[in-house]
């Protein structure tokens, strides 16, 4: 049976490990996880079923704006925690 998945959550995920291990960011689950939620409540959501749907969402990764969209909120998000951790 297929599952509903959103495309963009797993793109965060992947993006955030790498960045995680980069940047000067608190690396504790709580500020990870509030960097994901900031992130996605900013990113235009993508909802897949099939693996055909999910090439078409994979698609924007070649455009450039959408990588120029994506990194400015991910350091927007990350500078948010930054400035008020929870933990």
């Amino acid at each position: 049976m297929k599952q509903l998945r959103n495309f963009t959550e797993g793109a965060v995920e992947l993006i955030l490990d790498r960045y995680f291990q980069e940047a000067e960011v608190c690396h504790c689950d709580i500020c990870r996880l509030d960097v994901t939620a900031i992130m996605l409540n900013n990113l235009k959501q993508k909802y897949v079923v099939t693996d055909k749907g999910e090439l078409y969402a994979q698609l924007d990764d070649f455009d450039p704006q959408y990588k120029v969209d994506f990194i400015t909120i991910m350091s927007q998000a990350a500078k948010i925690v930054n400035k008020s951790p929870r933990h």
